[in-house]
């Protein structure tokens, strides 16, 4: 049985006012780094920061499966790249989570 692709979806929770910051940082080195890793970048969505609260910044990889994350973990960790840009982004996030996404079990259709 062929299994389809799981996704990684990563929220970022940052202050308004480092939204433009943030994904600027996203596209100019995080993206980059990851890709080079063996991740496929799907997209990313941002919450507005008109609302008068943090912005939700959501990041969806694709991959494989969980041995495929595994080895691209470790790619994107031990690279030089990778302590740079966390250092940066870790000073722009007030919170944030990475779920691991699979196909519903249950056909749901359009």
């Amino acid at each position: 049985m062929k299994r389809e692709p799981i996704q990684i979806v990563d929220t970022l929770q940052i202050a308004p006012s480092e939204q433009q910051t943030m994904l600027e940082l996203l596209r100019d080195e995080g993206v980059p780094i990851l890709r080079r890793a063996g991740l496929e970048f799907v997209s990313c969505r941002s919450t507005s920061p008109d609302l008068g609260e943090d912005v939700l910044i959501q990041v969806t990889w694709k991959v494989a499966d969980h041995a495929h994350y595994n080895q691209a973990r470790f790619a994107f960790v031990t690279d030089p790249e990778w302590r740079e840009y966390t250092g940066k982004a870790s000073k722009l996030w007030r919170g944030g989570t990475r779920r691991f996404f699979y196909p519903s079990p249950v056909e749901i259709g359009a």
